[in-house]
């Protein structure tokens, strides 16, 4: 069973949970940038938390199945669309549970909140792993090439449990972001493991609100703050190792958060990081949106 790329989109990169455990190499976990979504997606298949999905920057993707296949859309929202190979045509949602016939396409539109989507096949996609992972690492240009139209896809077994017939995240839910309002998001931030480097007032400057600039990727994502985010000192302090959420303060005091690919090591200040909940809620959010940092308790 495999799937035909018709269209892969501004960016189609195969994910799974990563290859913790190799920060000596020089390399980082990598996986998916919303891993809530992608979690859902597999589990309401029925297949291996551990395997592989789409990770869809902006939708885009169409594709053709060569046999019948079980498949979920979760993450950003918008509309999907499965057309038989009759011809016949019907709309879905993300969230939903699809079950496809033999010849069928499925094209995955421009979300209409949130950025990334997460296309899961029951079985999980089937790459070669590399250093025990599927994931593609776009700093180190480890892990299976982006998708690109005209590759097919295998599908692999990696079928757990039943899958969830009919079933469908309707008002959204965990890995499916909700419609996105004026209102800022709030990130949770566990501070540490230099917050001796900066004021009390640092913490005052990250709760106004900021935007996400225009400098975001999967490596990480730069926020214009309200205000410069104060420090007690300038300049680098030496390298010191480097997590998923990081808020890193450089020396203009623009906060700058390490995403999946982030680097092994960095030389600015660490104030704090991210919940896991909060990182995923990151790697949904266009430049511009407003979003302020919340301290809670490590």
């Amino acid at each position: 069973m495999s799937l035909m790329v018709l269209r892969a989109g501004p960016s189609a990169l195969v994910q799974d949970l990563g290859r913790p455990g190799h920060a000596s190499l020089g390399v980082t976990a990598s996986g998916a940038a919303d891993r809530a979504a992608a979690a859902l997606a597999l589990r309401c298949l029925g297949t291996d938390p551990g395997a592989a999905v789409l990770e869809l920057l902006l939708g885009g993707l169409v594709v053709m199945t060569d046999s019948p296949a079980v498949v979920a859309v979760t993450g950003a929202r918008g509309l999907v669309v499965v057309t038989t190979s009759s011809g016949s045509r019907r709309t879905a949602a993300t969230g939903e549970v699809l079950r496809l016939e033999a010849g069928s396409t499925l094209e995955i539109g421009r979300p209409e909140a949130g950025v990334r989507s997460y296309l899961a096949v029951r079985g999980g996609i089937e790459v070669t792993p590399v250093l025990g992972s599927r994931s593609r690492d776009t700093l180190s240009g480890l892990g299976p090439p982006p998708v690109v139209t005209g590759d097919v896809l295998a599908v692999g077994e990696a079928v757990v449990g039943p899958w969830a017939e009919n079933w469908h995240a309707a008002g959204g839910g965990p890995g499916v972001v909700p419609g996105r309002g004026p209102d800022p998001i709030g990130l949770d931030v566990i501070p540490g493991p230099r917050d001796e480097l900066f004021p009390a007032e640092a913490w005052q400057v990250l709760a106004e609100i900021g935007h996400v600039s225009g400098h975001a990727d999967r490596v990480g994502v730069r926020i214009d703050p309200a205000r410069p985010v104060p420090r007690l000192g300038g300049g680098e302090i030496p390298s010191e190792g480097m997590v998923r959420g990081a808020v890193q303060v450089p020396a203009d005091g623009s906060p700058v958060v390490f995403g999946p690919d982030h680097p092994v090591t960095g030389g600015y200040p660490v104030i704090g990081v991210l919940t896991a909940r909060s990182s995923d809620a990151l790697s949904q959010l266009l430049p511009g949106a407003p979003v302020s940092f919340r301290r809670v308790p490590g």
